[in-house]
């Protein structure tokens, strides 16, 4: 099994101020899209002005655990390290770093991801690099922590041993940040 740390506690500003969370795909918003192919348990992290309503909507979904960030201001990098300070309860080896505007990531990308021999394993798709990440547990702690170190998880992450995943999964490069995204939708 593999947990995740979800992240969530964005504004949603380039999109207009929407729970991208909360976005409906195919008669499934974004964070069930995500928590379905996670095989373990996930951290959802959440802040203001949509936690209330992200995390109403995380409660009624199977093995997910509910962070809130007090100031997402601080950067994204406060609401990893949270994240991962709480993974860290989870008997598991694995945990991937999924930003909750890449819903559309394949099952297989996630498979290949934990077969890879790497203290982190990224998902590349036609020479660029997506999400989710996925860290091994000697290292979730210094990514609790990212949040003290210059660069964030980027930070982290230069300092350990990356192994880059081709996969033909176009969903590892595809986000959701702007109007002409959310219109793809439908």
């Amino acid at each position: 099994m593999t947990a995740a740390v979800i992240l969530a506690a964005g504004s949603g500003s380039r999109l207009g101020g929407v729970a991208k969370a909360l976005l409906v795909c195919e008669g499934r918003t974004f964070l069930q899209r995500i928590v379905t192919l996670v095989r373990g348990p996930s951290v959802v992290v959440v802040g203001a002005p949509f936690g209330d309503a992200v995390a109403e909507h995380a409660a009624s979904l199977e093995g997910v655990h509910v962070v809130v960030n007090p100031d997402p201001s601080r950067g994204m990098a406060s609401s990893i390290a949270l994240g991962f300070q709480h993974v860290q309860a989870f008997e598991l080896t694995d945990a991937l770093l999924w930003p909750v505007d890449h819903p559309f990531v394949q099952a297989s990308t996630l498979t290949a991801l934990v077969e890879a021999d790497a203290d982190v394993a990224r998902p590349i798709y036609q020479g660029r690099g997506g999400h989710p990440p996925l860290i091994r547990r000697r290292w979730w702690k210094d990514f609790a922590a990212c949040d003290q170190v210059e660069g964030g998880a980027r930070g982290v992450m230069s300092r350990l041993r990356v192994v880059d995943v081709v996969v033909d999964d176009p969903g590892v490069v595809r986000d959701v940040d702007t109007s002409e995204d959310r219109k793809a939708l439908t």
